[in-house]
């Protein structure tokens, strides 16, 4: 039997409040060249008995119980050992495909551009009801250098977006998601990517990140884990990184340190302005403080057009 194109690789933990939302808009996909992984990590909810309905309707799913549980990264990692497909597609247990086209279209866009070796598009942010609280739409639509792309998201953030929201080569896999980074494992991932091939995006909006109190983001967040200044490090190690970097770069890498308080983060960002300089520290630090409240005038406007608006995603048909 042919190996499929795609692999929808779904990990689970106590899921069961809006997992049943999540299978939905991936089994209503006109893309069916895919197997559905799901690998359970030892649920005590009633995620099995969602599982095992919707085995039951579609053969493409396979899932397991894992004898243990592997933590977050273990379960991602469980998933891409299993994944037979030339493309991997992560959907987690919390988030939905937007639209039965949305796995077709990040396809396509993978098949027209060999280069490419993550794909993403725009995404929106949801509430527990499916209500938009934002619509992220980072980039233009077209094809970016990877590792400028890198560059770009070590001063900025994770830019690209969580594991729903993109489309990667298997092949081009070199480790897996690293198990000693708790919260930005997703986002290494795509730096090793994109070490190696370019970004393909999509503008229009594809698939839904939702915001709840128990997602594991916030418990991260509400629990101090913070593995920002372990990512950086990692990657101000390469030569290019460090060759790549402008001095704008460098001030936002310090800058978000900044924010971090720790003994560690405080001893690398000092690191950092030396390298800088005094001067066009104190430069850059005068243009942040003019821009900053055009900056959150944006984003107000932007949030207010949305309420105005009062999107509101569609239940996904089939």
């Amino acid at each position: 039997m042919p190996s499929p194109r795609v692999s929808v690789l779904i990990p689970v933990f106590n899921g069961e409040a809006f997992l049943p939302a999540c299978l939905d808009s991936v089994l209503a996909q006109d893309f069916t060249n895919c197997e559905i992984l799901i690998s359970d990590d030892g649920s005590t909810d009633d995620s099995n008995t969602i599982i095992e309905r919707y085995a039951a309707r579609d053969p493409r799913i396979r899932w397991w119980k894992n004898e243990r549980n592997l933590g977050l990264a273990g379960n991602f990692n469980h998933c891409l050992r299993e994944a037979q497909g030339e493309y991997i597609k992560f959907v987690l247990q919390d988030d939905l495909l937007l639209g039965p086209a949305a796995l077709r279209h990040l396809v396509e866009l993978m098949d027209a551009y060999p280069e490419v070796t993550l794909a993403g598009c725009a995404s929106d942010i949801i509430d527990p009801k499916d209500k938009v609280i934002e619509r992220r739409r980072p980039f233009r639509a077209g094809i970016q250098n990877g590792r400028q792309l890198v560059l770009q998201c070590l001063a900025d953030a994770n830019l690209i977006g969580e594991p729903s929201v993109v489309l990667f080569r298997k092949g081009a896999v070199p480790a897996g998601f690293d198990e000693t980074l708790p919260q930005l494992l997703d986002l290494d991932l795509w730096f090793q990517l994109l070490e190696q091939g370019d970004f393909g995006y999509l503008a229009e909006p594809l698939c839904a990140f939702r915001q709840h109190p128990a997602q594991q983001t916030r418990v991260n967040r509400d629990s101090g884990v913070n593995d920002e200044l372990l990512l950086i490090r990692k990657w101000l190690a390469k030569p290019w990184v460090q060759s790549g970097l402008t001095r704008q770069s460098r001030f936002k890498q310090i800058r978000n340190l900044r924010r971090n308080r720790t003994p560690a983060a405080v001893s690398l960002s000092q690191d950092l302005r030396q390298e800088l300089g005094g001067v066009w520290y104190a430069l850059f630090w005068l243009r942040w403080k003019l821009i900053r409240p055009l900056q959150k005038l944006r984003t107000s406007l932007g949030r207010w057009w949305l309420d105005g608006q009062s999107v509101r995603i569609a239940p996904p048909q089939g």
